[in-house]
């Protein structure tokens, strides 16, 4: 068998437990497999873009209304109006991750080193530790129409940094939205559904590179892989985003910290 079903479940539970906390579920798959022992090849790589897919399913029936409303507005209005969120701000927030992902696609697909990890793991936290210090005591944008493309584009800015794994796709948009003035429940949305398309065309993208991968002999674990990662990340997800929403992007520095520890013991 071309799969451990065991080690690709377990995959599957962590991409839908860690996907939606600033702790960067790409880092844990890695942790993970390394732990259990998966060998890096294109199976992996494949498994790791249908599970993503699971937890990004989850999110766009989560967020379903408020993909709609942007939807709306884009016809109601025009696509270059800035005074409703719209596909254009939409656009504007994946255009600096398109642009540096297809520069560095084979470097930063390579990537699978410990070390890079840690090196993630710390900046990310760093990266949170200071946007819940620093940012405004009184926030300045309150609606999610009140976001410039301005703002959104440097929210697209801080996505590119979630190329690397262990600074958190989530981590990263966040702590620039905090920064910025964003209401943090505001900013937690949208930093989940400018995500969207940038999962959705990186994995798609990836598929079509590996579509060769998916035969008879693994299309059962996939499909199961793509449906737990759904299952978890559709049950936890509200929850999560109420635990983001409510308590200190700190504790997420300090969590990650004790994954660097561990990490250096195990590895080291």
């Amino acid at each position: 068998m071309l799969l451990n079903y065991f080690s690709y479940i377990i995959l599957s539970i962590v991409q839908g437990l860690t996907e939606f906390l600033p702790i960067s579920s790409s880092a844990h798959i890695i942790i993970f497999s390394k732990i259990l022992n998966i060998i890096k090849n294109d199976n992996l790589q494949t498994f790791k873009i249908i599970i993503q897919l699971g937890s990004t399913l989850a999110i766009i029936i989560f967020f379903w209304k408020k993909l709609k409303k942007i939807i709306f507005n884009t016809i109601k209005y025009n696509f270059f109006y800035y005074k409703k969120i719209n596909l254009l701000h939409m656009v504007v927030s994946v255009l600096p991750v398109v642009v540096i992902g297809l520069i560095f696609y084979d470097k930063i697909k390579i990537i699978n080193n410990i070390q890079f990890i840690i090196f993630g793991l710390f900046f990310g936290g760093i990266l949170l530790f200071f946007s819940e210090k620093f940012k405004p005591k009184k926030y300045t944008i309150n609606s999610m129409n009140d976001i410039s493309f301005i703002n959104i584009f440097l929210i697209g800015c801080f996505q590119c940094l979630a190329l690397l794994p262990g600074i958190s796709r989530l981590g990263s948009t966040l702590s620039i939205s905090l920064l910025i003035g964003i209401k943090r429940i505001i900013a937690t949305e949208l930093c989940f559904i400018i995500s969207i398309p940038v999962i959705f065309g990186a994995n798609l993208l990836e598929i079509y590179k590996n579509y060769s991968v998916i035969n008879f002999n693994n299309i059962k674990i996939f499909f199961i892989g793509f449906f737990i990662s759904f299952i978890i990340s559709f049950i936890f997800i509200k929850k999560f985003i109420y635990i983001i929403n409510n308590i200190s992007l700190q504790w997420f520095t300090l969590y990650r910290l004790f994954i660097i520890i561990l990490l250096l013991l195990i590895f080291n």
